[in-house]
């Protein structure tokens, strides 16, 4: 029996982990899998070595109060990998507290697997160094990333985004604008102005002003944003009170793909998003505002080389969609580039074609590919 140690510390990683668990049962029912995982891992038989819900909120405001609890989680983790004799580590995301656990399993060569690539392309590129010592494969979501570990000689398999694989090639606006009591005739943008509150705080008000000077150009259009939580929604509602009482909007937490789904354009701040905005084949703007001494700082310690932000054009390694970023970002230039969509329908039409390319090379059964990679490195037979 094959005894794999997964550790995944975020919802997403839970979502990740989950359907990799599926495709490896599917292929060797007997493999016990232990670790650290959320409720969808559970849900498919994973054996908790440690609480998820102690380990799964901690950003970086938060990393120094918890300190000694994350410290003590990955000494406890370790001993139980190999008490338990684990054949295997996987390690998803989380990089900072998974590269512990790979290196010191390494040592004892067992064998290191890291699921979904750190941003080493972008900043901090010297971890790679790190990575190509202690992890055996590392398994990314996109085919840029592979081609910079192989650069470095990283052993490395690109195996697709879950993702691209959820949503469909071609989706239909009219379900989504029906469950969202839409006209069908509506000129619909999807709007995100972040993730985080300090996202929120900067980008809510010129993302909305925004709007407001698309609808000032053509009463036909209508607006949906979306936010994460409940929290983060109150809070662009009191930033936003006085623009939403002059705009057609609807506010709502959660359902970002339905709001995709439901639009013709959006405006997003980088990040996840914009990936679901490309497979769901949507003209969009992408913008960002941080605060000037952490723009400043970023500024500082990103790649020199990198030309993007924005998962489309890195994907593409070109501009596709335009970035408009810090002190460029203002709402006459955010909402010149929405409406260059509107006014030249050809627009659209030739970067959907790029998104349906890209859509087709991250759409590889991601899941399956990545378990039928673990075992080949296990020596299994697929």
């Amino acid at each position: 029996m094959l005894t794999i140690g997964i550790v995944a510390l975020e919802p997403s990683a839970d979502i990740l982990g989950a359907d990799l668990m599926q495709a490896l049962l599917s292929i060797r029912p007997d493999i016990q899998l232990i670790g650290v995982g959320g409720p969808r891992m559970a849900s498919v038989g994973f054996r908790s070595l440690y609480s998820f819900s102690a380990l799964s909120h901690m950003g970086f405001v938060e990393v120094l109060k918890h300190l000694p609890t994350l410290l003590s989680a990955r000494r406890y983790l370790l001993a139980q990998f190999i008490r338990e004799k684990v054949d295997a580590f996987i390690g998803i995301d989380a990089p900072d507290f998974n590269s512990y656990l790979e290196e010191r399993l390494h040592r004892k060569f067992i064998h290191t697997i890291h699921y979904v690539s750190p941003s080493v392309w972008a900043w901090r590129s010297g971890r790679v160094h790190r990575i190509k010592r202690d992890v055996d494969l590392l398994l990314t979501l996109f085919p840029f990333e592979a081609k910079f570990y192989e650069a470095h000689q990283v052993p490395v398999k690109f195996v697709g985004h879950p993702l691209a694989d959820m949503i469909d090639l071609e989706t239909s606006a009219d379900n989504a604008r029906a469950a969202l009591e839409m006209r069908p005739d509506a000129k619909i943008i999807a709007v995100f102005p972040g993730s985080r509150s300090a996202e929120v705080k900067y980008m809510s008000r010129v993302f909305l002003e925004a709007a407001r000077l698309c609808y000032e150009q053509d009463a036909n259009f209508y607006f949906i944003v979306t936010l994460p939580n409940e929290a983060l929604k109150q809070q662009f509602l009191v930033q936003c009170e006085d623009l939403i009482s002059h705009l057609p909007i609807k506010v709502q937490v959660g359902n970002s793909q339905q709001a995709l789904a439901a639009a013709e354009a959006a405006l997003v701040k980088s990040g996840t998003v914009t990936l679901e905005a490309l497979l769901y084949k949507k003209p969009m703007v992408i913008g960002f505002i941080g605060s000037p001494l952490s723009f400043w700082i970023a500024r500082r310690l990103v790649n020199k080389n990198l030309k993007y932000i924005g998962l489309p054009n890195l994907l593409a390694d070109k501009s596709l969609v335009p970035e408009i970023l810090q002190e460029a970002a203002k709402p006459a230039a955010l909402a010149k580039a929405l409406l260059a969509y509107f006014i030249d329908p050809q627009k659209s039409l030739a970067l959907k074609a790029e998104y349906e390319r890209i859509h087709q090379q991250l759409r590889l059964n991601a899941s399956n590919t990545a378990a039928q990679a673990v075992l080949a490195l296990l020596g299994e037979n697929c």
